[in-house]
């Protein structure tokens, strides 16, 4: 049966009297959800005609540890959980594509089961449950979802009706809650999924993914359903991700819909891979996704009407060519735009919207700052944490992704001249840090390119921070030459292995170093290689940093501003540092730090900063020391023996030992 034309039904039309200017009251009232008082504050911008909004931004369901069964049969924990990944659905076959992540801090409870199985959920998960008996309006075998907070609050006869459920040959078994323990406030993480909600977690058990629904989703499905043959255009730098995410997110909050007291409102709704439209007028009022690059911005033009509207996501990444074609499309009255993201640079149009602008500036956007020290979603033992990690409120990523500030230095310079000079100032490693030798060496271009650089130095602690975090103090800095001679090279590094017990060696064996690190392997010592163009190993930092070799100049940044980096040699003070204050930097529209490279940095009329780089290699994931004076066991005994081993370095100790005790060709 052919559904009547929406503005033929005069309920709707009193539907837009009350939600057109109301998406609040939308959110509450037909889709049963109690906005944040930071969404309340977006959806009040968004709702009047001819709005502009922009929001500059700082901001799960299990506990740490839970394991999640992927789709390849392996499982992973929840925290480790990225939009890579693939988790195995409910049905035990089919694969659910994570489209984003989540992390917060709530009230956790531990589930225990009667097979003895427990789990750890916050407040808002989603429980997966079954009825055990036909009662109360449930048949035996029905499944249903409730919020972990109002299965709470459900009588003991209600929760003795329903049980979770596992997946175990092929058929749902019921597994009986015994009780719901409360652990007080936790961490939690979750997902969300591309297409159907509910999951498997590595012991066989059913669970449902993240029940956040974000703004973007309501604002799509209220623009759409309130205002006739409107057009609502998402756009971000990548449009994939985006796309996937709000279409997820429009999805849940149409099932809302479906389940409120608008529920035939939603039969007018089509859904589909590139369009949300409202059925009967598909080519005239929808919802899309579209992207355009920086060098073809008339990609997104050819859109217009009086109901049209533009959300621009990452809005700090979007070239300024792309937002004009964007924005130049709004030629009604009544047209809205809305711009979120990290505000990752002070330049651009989304920059902008928040100074010159903005209306406090006589402009016409409102510009909204959600700080995360203000969300309810954030607690006070995470904010203390992201401080100790950033160093401190004034840190530049700090204020970017927890204060949702523009930073005070971005595309500017890592390192000031007066932290500079307070590297040569005092100490880094006392008398309770055991420390252990780095030999870090980068090596030049030949004469008229790049200087070959070793440096020395007491290193102590592996963490990025906290009371582990990495301490240096630079020993000696032997050789910085103009020149590429691999042999004079090489000499100066096995005189330093000599020279510094148990020393790590740290080599950049690309390019350049290529030759050194053949003749290196050739006589049998043993490196580090550093390789610092690509992606960082570990994922927290792949979304902190765009590469290794910005995490590693970050490391030092951080150390030489906390005082835990220090030179102890006077040896080329001045080409230190004017090398260490021109590392240019900026971040990507994923917050990321990014570090220029040596080409731009050309570009600017900067030279190559070798020396700093050689600073830099001791932040790197993987570069590890032993301690200095740890003991390590030798065949010979004599003192000759012992004062000789004591000179050299951990790797030719093991190695003369094994050669001793077996030979060289390892037979006895």
């Amino acid at each position: 049966m052919a559904l009547q034309p929406l503005k033929e039904i005069p309920e709707w039309w009193e539907l837009c009297t009350r939600y057109r200017y109301d998406i609040y009251a939308f959110a509450v009232e037909a889709l049963g959800i109690t906005p944040t008082w930071q969404q309340e504050l977006l959806f009040e911008s968004i709702a009047f005609d001819g709005s502009r909004t922009s929001v500059a931004s700082g901001h799960g369901c299990f506990g740490k540890g839970t394991k999640i069964r992927l789709a390849n049969g392996k499982w992973k924990r929840v925290e480790k959980i990225t939009i890579k990944d693939a988790v195995l659905g409910s049905d035990g076959i089919t694969p659910r594509e994570v489209i984003s992540t989540v992390t917060g801090w709530q009230d956790l409870y531990r589930f225990e089961y009667e097979n003895g199985k427990s789990h750890v959920y916050n407040k808002s998960h989603i429980l997966c449950l079954i009825s055990l008996e036909t009662k109360n309006g449930w048949k035996a075998g029905d499944t249903m979802e409730v919020l972990v907070s109002k299965w709470l609050e459900w009588p003991e006869e209600t929760k003795r009706q329903f049980a979770a459920y596992e997946l175990k040959h092929k058929k749902y078994i019921p597994v009986r809650i015994e009780r719901a323990v409360s652990l007080g406030e936790g961490e939690y993480f979750g997902f969300m999924l591309d297409g159907d909600s509910t999951f498997l977690t590595a012991d066989g058990m059913v669970h449902h993914n993240t029940g956040k629904t974000a703004s973007a989703g309501v604002v799509a499905l209220w623009h759409l359903l309130f205002f006739d043959e409107s057009i609502m255009m998402f756009t971000a730098p990548q449009i994939g991700q985006l796309k996937k995410q709000v279409w997820k997110e429009i999805s849940i909050n149409l099932a809302r819909l479906k389940n409120g007291p608008l529920a035939w409102l939603a039969d007018y709704v089509g859904f589909q891979s590139e369009l949300v439209y409202i059925k009967g007028s598909k080519e005239k009022w929808y919802v899309f996704a579209k992207t355009a690059p920086k060098h073809q911005p008339t990609n997104l033009a050819g859109n217009h009407g009086d109901n049209y509207m533009v959300w621009v996501d990452e809005a700090s990444g979007v070239a300024d060519e792309v937002l004009d074609v964007a924005f130049g499309a709004l030629t009604h009255e009544d047209n809205r735009a809305v711009m979120t993201s990290q505000p990752t640079r002070n330049a651009g149009m989304f920059y902008e919207t928040h100074h010159t602008l903005s209306h406090r500036s006589g402009g016409v956007w409102t510009a909204l700052t959600f700080n995360g020290e203000e969300s309810p979603l954030v607690s006070k033992q995470s904010l203390a944490e992201q401080r100790q990690k950033y160093g401190s409120r004034d840190d530049p990523q700090y204020q970017i992704r927890v204060l949702g500030q523009f930073p005070d230095r971005a595309d500017e310079f890592l390192i000031t001249k007066r932290q500079a000079e307070d590297m040569y100032c005092g100490a880094s490693i006392f008398t309770e840090h055991i420390f252990g030798y780095v030999i870090t060496v980068d090596v030049g271009g030949g004469v008229g390119r790049d200087d070959s650089v070793i440096a020395v130095s007491k290193v102590w602690g592996e963490a990025q921070w906290g009371d582990r975090a990495r301490r240096v103090e630079v020993v000696d800095i032997p050789l910085c030459k103009n020149r590429d001679d691999i042999t004079e090279l090489f000499a100066k590094i096995h005189e330093c292995i000599l020279k510094y017990p148990n020393a790590t060696l740290v080599v950049d064996d690309n390019g350049a170093g290529k030759g050194l690190g053949q003749l290196l392997k050739k006589n049998g010592i043993w490196y580090m290689p550093v390789h610092w163009g690509g992606a960082c190993f570990n994922n927290d930092n792949r979304k902190e940093y765009v590469n290794k070799r910005a995490l590693a100049y970050v490391g030092l940044y951080r150390a030489v501003e906390q005082g835990r980096f220090k030179i102890k040699t006077i040896k080329f003070k001045i080409k230190v540092q004017a090398q260490i204050i021109k590392i240019p930097y900026t971040f990507d529209e994923h917050s990321r730090y990014k570090i220029f490279s040596k080409d731009e940095m050309k570009r600017m009329g900067i030279k190559s900063p070798d020396l700093g780089d050689v600073f830099a290699f001791l932040f790197l994931e993987n570069v590890f020391y032993t301690e200095a004076y740890e003991n390590v066991a030798v065949l010979d005994e004599s003192p000759e023996a012992q004062e000789q081993a004591a000179r050299k370095s951990r790797f030719s100790q093991l190695k003369e030992a094994a050669e001793k005790e077996f030979g060289k060709d390892g037979n006895k």
